[in-house]
């Protein structure tokens, strides 16, 4: 016996033809004087009732705040404001927590409305419509709370008792208590705890970082070719005469950046050793130099261990993007004036960029091309007491004239000139010391075998070449058409540091 309008009623007549029963399908009519009722109205008029009893009955209770780190805490205090009535949860936006705190809220907006309109105490919950430090004062006039239910360490609490007492909201301060057997949490004890794990997970992944190969931090430490000039960055050079050297900076090349002479590595060591392989981005990049030069000189100057001093070119070159002109005088190791082309927005710059990258090729030199317990100073004629003055003078300037033609030859984009000026560079160096291009003296078949290499790419049969460092390493060829095993370089235009201003050029 079923009524008509029973559910699924032509499944239930084919069980009772299968099972052999009769069935009787009736009309749904009340006894008399009673009304209709189904179970599906009866359901109906209890929601009515139920929420007409709540509306008579039940409190609104209105809760604000950012709930960014959702814990514990969060929750009891949920659970305290619902047993006054309806709660109701306004949540800080996302734009309005930035501009008070000065910083991005860990979760969005979304994420945060998600998490607290899924604990069960919240009977609704939305994104404040307000903003400043009483957002939920907009929300308080269009909800119309009973309650406004706070903690009594809530921020700025007289001005939230006058929001309240303004608009007739009962205000309820309670105590911050945790749930039985819980520990106390709030958004501050948190971020306190969060910052611990975080310094102690740092410690043991700094400790993770000095142990790495260097070429883990390709990409994280800078790389530079002294292009001319080198040398001039010394004291006991440029005492005798004012001169320049010239760095470009350039971006990682897997076929040329390596531990190699030339490209500074020594210097990126102690970077590795002193940032642990990331560049201090907020020193000014001349600052950065001069504390990298110190660190790497300490045993030059203070317990004289070791008798060389590095040049600051090699750590200049490394801080500053882009090509660079470093300007030394009166015997001292610091420039004293610095030059620097990086404005890839300027149109006259962006074409000497193009230039530079058009006309160098970096040629790997197929060989050893120092010899073991090789010293570039082994003969240095600048030390020589033998050597006049006068001559010192002379050797120094020649190397003072063939950087600053270099230099000139960059701005003006001059081929010619600028492959001649490395060349008459890599003479210069001859002169003073001799074992920076001739590594091998006394061993006259290397020194063939090394002089006729440099000799396939130096003028006539290019515009010239220079050792990118002393004794070998590559060599860089200047030429405006493809040299052979020639490697092109990109010049590095990004800041690791913040920028200084440059000298005028």
């Amino acid at each position: 016996f079923v009524n008509e309008d029973a559910s699924k009623l032509d499944g239930r007549v084919k069980i009772c033809e299968s099972l052999g029963v009769k069935m009787v399908v009736a009309p749904r009519k009340p006894n008399e004087g009673l009304a209709v009722r189904s179970s599906t109205s009866m359901k109906a008029r209890l929601r009515d009732m139920i929420l007409k009893e709540d509306k008579g009955t039940k409190k609104k209770v209105l809760v604000s705040g950012c709930f960014d780190l959702l814990h514990s805490g969060h929750v009891q205090f949920f659970k305290e404001a619902s047993e006054h009535g309806d709660l109701y949860v306004r949540i800080g936006s996302d734009k309005n927590i930035e501009a008070l705190k000065h910083h991005k809220t860990m979760y969005t907006e979304a994420e945060r409305l998600f998490m607290v309109q899924n604990i069960k105490w919240v009977h609704d919950a939305g994104i404040s419509k307000g903003s400043g430090v009483y957002d939920f004062e907009t929300d308080m006039k269009e909800l119309k709370p009973d309650i406004y239910f706070v903690n009594e360490d809530a921020s700025k609490l007289d001005g939230r008792v006058k929001i309240c007492e303004s608009l007739g909201v009962k205000m309820v301060v309670a105590p911050r208590k945790p749930n039985e057997g819980l520990a106390v949490r709030s958004s501050t004890s948190m971020k306190a705890r969060l910052r611990d794990m975080l310094a102690a997970d740092e410690k043991i992944t700094e400790l993770k970082r000095q142990s790495l190969e260097m070429s883990a931090f390709n990409m994280s430490l800078p790389w530079r070719f002294c292009f001319a000039g080198g040398w001039m960055d010394l004291a006991w050079v440029n005492e005798h005469h004012e001169g320049c050297a010239i760095t470009i900076n350039i971006k990682f090349n897997p076929k040329i950046c390596r531990d190699y002479c030339g490209l500074a590595t020594s210097s990126r060591k102690v970077a590795k050793k002193l940032w642990n392989g990331r560049i201090p981005f907020y020193l000014e990049a001349e600052e950065a130099a001069k504390l990298l030069w110190g660190a790497e000189n300490f045993d030059a100057f203070a317990t004289r261990n070791r008798p060389y001093v590095a040049g600051s070119q090699d750590h200049c070159g490394l801080m500053f993007p882009g090509i660079n002109k470093l300007c030394y005088k009166d015997g001292k190791h610091w420039p004293y004036k610095i030059i620097t082309l990086n404005d890839t927005q300027d149109s006259k710059q962006k074409a000497i960029f193009k230039f530079l990258e058009e006309v160098l090729w970096v040629v790997d030199i197929p060989f050893v091309s120092r010899p073991k317990g090789y010293s570039s100073q082994r003969i240095n004629y600048l030390k020589d007491e033998k050597v006049s003055r006068e001559e010192k003078v002379k050797m120094v300037t020649a190397l003072a004239k063939a950087s600053e033609n270099a230099w000139n030859a960059i701005i003006n984009m001059d081929v010619k000139a600028l492959g001649a000026a490395l060349s008459a560079t890599m003479d210069a160096w001859g002169t003073m010391l001799p074992f920076t291009v001739n590594p091998h003296h006394g061993d006259p078949e290397k020194s063939k075998k090394l002089d006729d290499f440099r000799a396939k790419y130096d003028i006539p049969n290019t515009r010239g070449c220079l050792f990118s460092g002393a004794g070998g390493g590559f060599l860089l060829v200047i030429d405006d058409k493809p040299v052979e095993k020639g490697i092109k370089i990109q010049l590095n235009h990004d800041h690791y540091c913040k920028p200084f201003a440059s000298d005028k050029v």
